[in-house]
């Protein structure tokens, strides 16, 4: 009976290893297409790690041996490029078109001087020129003859142009020294889907992070304290989220309601608050992070933008000895000065200045915001006008005076200084003026692929074409020369201080922050012809950089050539 017993039990026993052994195998084929499949989808997006809000395109080309290749047919390059250009601001109907792609290199040249163009070896038109594209939506535009064909197809394939970029200067400051201080509304700061914000963490953060495809960028040290007038709490909370994703260390607060100066409630106008919290932060309160040591506080305007704040932190801090007093304006353009009771040019910082912790310590103890300070009694006034009062309070300290540092295309009294804002190099400090054609913070994007040096780079291509890399290209007639010329302290209206300074009004002194050297270009006979930059953006996990060149039909001033027809250059930078 035993075995009788037994075979039904070793029947039951082989199916169900039977059974077993497909589930394992079943369960190892399901793992080892998870993995092909992860694999796969790392791979399809460059092996980045981080999580992203929304996808970005994927690059259409592939390295070879004989150089760049695209992956993507020839239709599928133009309709990406097309979609591009569709939706650039105030283009439509047909267009000219120009793409490249712009490979950096290493040069064994080394670095050019700064304020000095570098030459590029070959056309910047070579391989292929324009092509006229319609912009015209499908079904618009149509003739007797039926709907317009479109050209998405016939755009050439992008050229592929190697430029040497500078290497990173040695000379750098800390950005943690310094501490920024901005007025500003919530309608200024929201505008354009905060446009100035971007604006900002291009100072106020570490581009290193995105070159290494990180998941944000992060703070680089600088603060920032942000005043809002009249704003709601639910305004402040969402103006502090965007500053937390841009990656800015800041700190926002409203401004109260004024209620009157006899009022226990009333601190004055958004300056006077403002620099009290400033004051705050001296002693570790009223900032994040509050309690750093910081060696500079800046007040700026909302457009202000700093191209290189190691550069201008290293500037100040071997020009001003540290435990001094010291208060730092930088005037950009010639009606950032104005004309003294003297005869002699004057200015009150051009919409930026630095001040030692001392120089602050000055303005709380002066009261120069506040009625019944040194600064006047009208809020209004000094709110619209608060370079102006702060200069005029400080006058009153018998040895503070101004001291001016004015960089590469900077406006320097005394001197014939026509062109040479626009001819020279980048300024220490820059203004947005609202035009769609000035938007540091766009063309500062370069950075991302070639740093903080290669912004407003200059070069100048064999056939007369020159680039401001982030802001405009040229177009000059055949005959140019580079004309090098000297701004030296010694042409300047004024008398030496004996350190290499000026002294151009009773209570400024001012200071040149290059090597007294720069380059233009000159040309005879014939007109130019300008694109613009309109708009840049990051691409493919922050390995592409797109930039979008301008000209628009029938705009030039006199010594520009006026077109028939929108044209738009287009160069796509790659890490």
């Amino acid at each position: 009976m035993a075995p009788h017993h037994r075979l039904p039990r070793l029947a039951v026993s082989y199916g169900r290893a039977r059974i077993l052994r497909l589930a394992v195998l079943g369960c190892l084929a399901c793992t080892i297409l998870v993995m092909i499949l992860q694999i796969g989808r790392v791979w399809f997006h460059g092996g980045g790690s981080g999580s992203h809000h929304h996808q970005q395109p994927v690059s259409p080309w592939k390295t070879t041996k004989e150089g760049l290749v695209p992956v993507k047919s020839r239709e599928e390059l133009g309709k990406e490029m097309m979609d591009y250009i569709r939706g650039l601001p105030g283009l439509k109907g047909e267009v000219a078109v120009l793409s490249k792609r712009v490979r950096v290199i290493d040069t064994k040249e080394g670095g050019v001087a700064e304020g000095r163009i570098r030459r590029i070896g070959r056309g910047f038109l070579e391989g292929h020129g324009f092509a006229r594209v319609d912009l015209t939506p499908p079904g618009e535009g149509g003739d007797a003859g039926g709907p317009k064909q479109k050209q998405e197809t016939k755009l050439p394939i992008p050229g592929v142009v190697e430029i040497p970029v500078d290497v990173p200067r040695e000379e750098k400051g800390d950005p943690a020294e310094v501490l920024f201080g901005i007025a500003s509304t919530y309608e200024k700061v929201s505008s354009d889907d905060f446009e100035v914000v971007r604006g900002w963490a291009g100072f106020l953060t570490n581009h290193s992070a995105e070159r290494e495809r990180k998941e944000k960028r992060r703070s680089n040290g600088a603060g920032l304290l942000l005043a809002l007038n009249k704003a709601t709490e639910v305004q402040v909370v969402e103006v502090k989220a965007r500053l937390w994703q841009a990656g800015i260390d800041g700190t926002v607060f409203a401004v109260e309601e004024r209620m009157g100066k006899d009022s226990d409630r009333y601190k004055g106008g958004v300056y006077a608050q403002l620099f009290q919290r400033l004051l705050m932060s001296r002693f570790g309160k009223g900032e994040v992070g509050g309690g750093k040591m910081r060696r500079w506080f800046a007040v700026v305007d909302d457009k202000t933008f700093i191209p290189d704040l190691r550069r201008l932190v290293w500037e100040m801090d071997t020009r001003f000895e540290e435990g001094g007093k010291w208060f730092v304006g930088f005037p950009l353009k010639h009606k950032d000065w104005k004309e003294g009771g003297d005869g002699k040019l004057l200015t009150y910082g051009g919409g930026a200045v630095m001040m030692s912790p001392s120089v602050l310590d000055t303005v709380g103890q002066l009261m120069c915001f506040q009625a019944g300070g040194k600064g006047g009694d009208d809020e209004e006034k000094v709110d619209g006008n608060w370079g102006e009062t702060l200069y005029k309070c400080l006058e009153q300290e018998r040895y503070m005076r101004m001291q001016v540092l004015v960089g590469e295309g900077g406006y320097i009294p005394g001197e014939d200084s026509r062109g040479q804002e626009t001819s020279t190099g980048r300024s220490l400090v820059m203004h947005s003026d609202n035009t769609p054609f000035s938007s540091p913070g766009k063309g500062h994007l370069i950075s991302n692929i070639c740093g903080e040096e290669c912004y407003l780079q200059r070069f100048l291509f064999t056939d007369s074409w020159a680039l401001i890399n982030g802001h405009s290209i040229t177009a000059y007639p055949r005959r140019i020369e580079i004309q090098t010329f000297s701004k030296k302290m010694t042409q300047q209206k004024g008398s030496p201080t004996g350190n290499g300074s000026k002294k151009v009004a009773e209570k400024i002194v001012l200071h040149l922050a290059s090597n007294g050297e720069g380059q233009k270009i000159a040309w005879r006979g014939g007109k130019t012809k300008t694109w613009r930059l309109i708009d840049a953006e990051v691409r493919d996990d922050g390995k592409e950089i797109w930039q979008a060149y301008v000209n628009e039909k029938g705009i030039g001033n006199k010594e520009e050539e006026k077109s028939d027809v929108d044209s738009v250059i287009v160069l796509v930078w790659e890490l």
